[in-house]
């Protein structure tokens, strides 16, 4: 670790060369670090390195990329659910048959694709929980018919 305080004391004193830095944001204040305490100290610097430049381990891109996903099948069942009880109120308040039958029909096929969609983001979450880290805690599975049940309250 001495070798690397050198080089890096040396680096410093080349870039304040004979010049006074007083002049510079933050000069004179204490540098505000990240709380690194979790972080083993061996792997710290490569997690600052990858942090300033945007770069993340896999299972962490993972991650964000199915809490977007079940964002998107949440929001996505709440408004086809809204939908489908909207225009069924409609048809049954004109007491049109074929309007209602094509609003169900319409409203299984939507279900039918959301399920499948919702089996797609089980087994991404399941690939993604067997790449976890120990000590992470696993994403839960998607429950399908369980989140159609709750958009559509009462009115299933």
């Amino acid at each position: 670790m001495k070798k690397w305080e050198r080089i890096v004391d040396r680096l410093v004193a080349d870039a304040i060369g004979d010049g006074d830095v007083s002049h510079l944001s933050g000069a004179g204040k204490k540098l505000a670090l990240p709380d690194n305490s979790s972080t083993p100290e061996e792997l710290r610097a490569a997690f600052k390195i990858m942090g300033d430049h945007d770069v993340m381990p896999e299972w962490i891109a993972a991650g964000l990329r199915l809490e977007e996903s079940e964002t998107k099948l949440r929001s996505q069942i709440q408004r086809a659910a809204r939908r489908f009880l909207r225009q069924g109120r409609r048809a049954r308040a004109e007491r049109e048959q074929e309007m209602r039958e094509s609003v169900e029909l319409d409203w299984n096929r939507f279900k039918e694709a959301y399920i499948e969609g919702v089996g797609r983001h089980n087994r991404e979450v399941l690939a993604y929980n067997l790449m976890l880290p120990s000590g992470i805690p696993h994403k839960p599975l998607l429950q399908g018919r369980a989140l159609i049940k709750q958009a559509l309250g009462n009115d299933c």
